[in-house]
């Protein structure tokens, strides 16, 4: 007469067979309601209630997490709206100086940094050399219509110089161009979270629009 095998063989057979056959409790519901799981806070419970409270953990995992998506997009809109709202004050500018003036106003409302770096500036405080601007875009703009996210050391420097900016904070950089690469808007927050990948940047792309046809056409 054979011999059976250990329990852990039997145990893996039951284990392979659930695996294979998930719905095997649906009609069971009375087997279910018998099963228990012991754990170290609480003993030996019902598999139902693991289900149970691994469903009400799950649902207090999702609303946590709508919750503060929900917070997130709030702020966004109300700041991209607010840049909205920028290109109306933009397109009374009667100077490029004028111009970075109201744009760095609406950052400082906003509680933001805000950076017009152009190759071609008289002020050096705006300038950016043509090998860093072009070593950023190819880094950064290669089929892309903006950079939103942290940025490191090295990309910081090429866009800023020595200009203190944060340097766990977050950034959006935008190309101003015509013809050609006229230089960078750039925005920027101390919370590393404020701007991230996957936001809208629709507002500010039109923002850049109008400012790269100004800049192209006004005098400083």
């Amino acid at each position: 007469m054979a011999i059976p095998e250990p329990d852990s063989l039997t145990a893996e057979v039951v284990a392979k067979y659930l695996n294979d056959f998930p719905d095997f409790f649906l009609h069971r519901q009375n087997l279910v309601e018998k099963l228990t799981l012991p754990t170290q806070e609480q003993g030996a419970i019902s598999l139902v209630e693991v289900q149970l409270q691994r469903q009400r953990q799950r649902i207090a995992d999702l609303e946590e997490e709508i919750t503060q998506l929900m917070s997130l997009a709030s702020s966004n809109d109300r700041t991209f709206y607010e840049f909205m709202d920028l290109q109306e004050q933009v397109l009374k500018s009667n100077s490029i100086s004028e111009l970075i003036r109201k744009v760095s106003d609406k950052a400082r409302e906003l509680k933001l940094g805000s950076h017009i770096l152009l190759k071609n500036s008289p002020n050096q405080s705006h300038q950016i050399s043509q090998e860093n601007l072009q070593l950023f875009a190819t880094n950064h703009f290669n089929g892309k219509e903006a950079y939103l996210g942290r940025l490191r050391k090295s990309d910081r420097e090429l866009l800023f110089g020595d200009t203190p900016v944060p340097e766990l904070g977050s950034y959006v950089v935008l190309p101003l161009r015509k013809t050609t690469l006229l230089g960078v808007l750039a925005f920027s927050s101390e919370d590393g979270g404020h701007f991230q990948p996957h936001m809208d940047t629709l507002f500010l792309r039109h923002l850049s629009l109008v400012m790269s046809h100004l800049i192209e056409t006004m005098e400083w």
